[in-house]
């Protein structure tokens, strides 16, 4: 009997924890660190679901992922403060990388094509008639419903949302290097056809986002021997940046960036180079970037660049590992990764992890 007793009051125990008051669980929700705990609260029942709010997701924090162009169901993503490996379990993707730091996966379903972020649960469709097979590289907003650049056999196209609309509308260049939102414009880094080529083919093409006006373009002057381009908003500025990683057998300190910032649009559009970008921080992948704040993110250094490369092993072979140019000193510093970076078949690249560090 007394056994019965202390069954039925862990029952009862279990039932009032199930009851919880909804301000003790918003307490206790803001306080989870990682994403994973987050997701894990929130599917114990809907009741908990409807009072956790997905604005206090744990903050995105800048990690690294083995970017995959093959069939697979696992994400790792690994902390350069942590130095730990988190491994996600996915849909079957057909591949997925960053894209202005959130994750996001290609599938296919009979709904056709679709884009899923696993970190945050974020899922949205693709434009109609677009193939997987066309696809040599990408660059995609986090929030898809504003914009996307794909290429397409020999040239690139621009698919977007004009506000307060429904489909897609589409833009044709004949090459585009970089893409960024800002102030409700669509900037495009596009390589003209100008003739000789040695004469400035570059230009930033401005398209309006309320009505898909093009406004007037901002002509880019770019060293020819810097073959690296990005455009990255920032919270109060759109940058420019340029640079070089050499290849995997030359000295990585031998790498190069400039910065430069967009101002002065539209009555005199013109770009000025910058000594230096503050607490701010670049994150650079092969086709992107994005850009955060060092203030608001413990064992990060700002005023600096970060990047990955490829690199010879002093007795043969190659590694992956993590680069930061400081502005301020004006040098390259080099980092290790986890061990699944020496993989000759990873990609690696930075995204932005939801889930803080302690």
């Amino acid at each position: 009997m007394p056994k019965e007793r202390k069954a039925n009051s862990r029952k009862k125990e279990w039932a009032n924890w199930a009851e919880l008051n909804p301000d003790m669980l918003r307490i206790i929700s803001r306080k989870l660190c990682d994403i994973r705990s987050f997701i894990s609260f929130r599917v114990v029942c809907k009741r908990w679901r409807s009072t956790t709010d997905l604005s206090n997701c744990p903050r995105q924090f800048p990690c690294l992922i083995d970017s995959r162009h093959y069939p697979d169901t696992t994400l790792r993503v690994y902390s350069p403060t942590s130095r730990r490996t988190h491994i996600f379990e996915i849909p079957r993707t057909l591949w997925y990388e960053p894209s202005g730091g959130d994750v996001l996966i290609q599938s296919s379903s009979g709904m056709g094509l679709f884009y899923l972020n696993p970190l945050v649960g974020v899922k949205a469709a693709f434009p109609d008639g677009v193939l997987s097979r066309n696809f040599v590289s990408t660059q995609i907003n986090s929030r898809i419903d504003e914009f996307v650049v794909v290429t397409e056999q020999c040239y690139d196209v621009l698919y977007f949302k004009i506000s307060d609309t429904d489909g897609w509308t589409k833009k044709e260049f004949c090459y585009l290097k970089a893409s960024a939102y800002h102030d409700l414009k669509l900037f495009l880094l596009e390589v003209t056809n100008s003739v000789p080529p040695i004469f400035n083919p570059y230009r930033v093409t401005v398209i309006n986002k309320i009505n898909g006006a093009e406004l007037p373009s901002i002509p880019f002057l770019k060293p020819l021997y810097y073959p690296l381009m990005y455009l990255i908003a920032t919270t109060d500025s759109l940058l420019a940046i340029i640079g070089i990683i050499p290849s995997r057998f030359e000295d990585l300190k031998k790498s190069q960036f400039e910065v430069h910032q967009l101002e002065n649009y539209p009555q005199n559009p013109h770009c000025t180079k910058l000594i230096g970008i503050g607490d701010l921080m670049l994150f650079l992948n092969h086709f992107n970037g994005f850009s955060l704040r060092a203030t608001k993110y413990s064992g990060f250094k700002g005023n600096c660049i970060y990047f990955t490369a490829r690199c010879s092993k002093p007795l043969g072979g190659m590694k992956h590992v993590i680069g930061r140019w400081d502005m301020g000193l004006n040098q390259i510093e080099e980092h290790s990764g986890p061990t699944w970076f020496d993989s000759l078949e990873m990609n690696t690249a930075w995204c932005k992890k939801c889930g803080r560090e302690r």
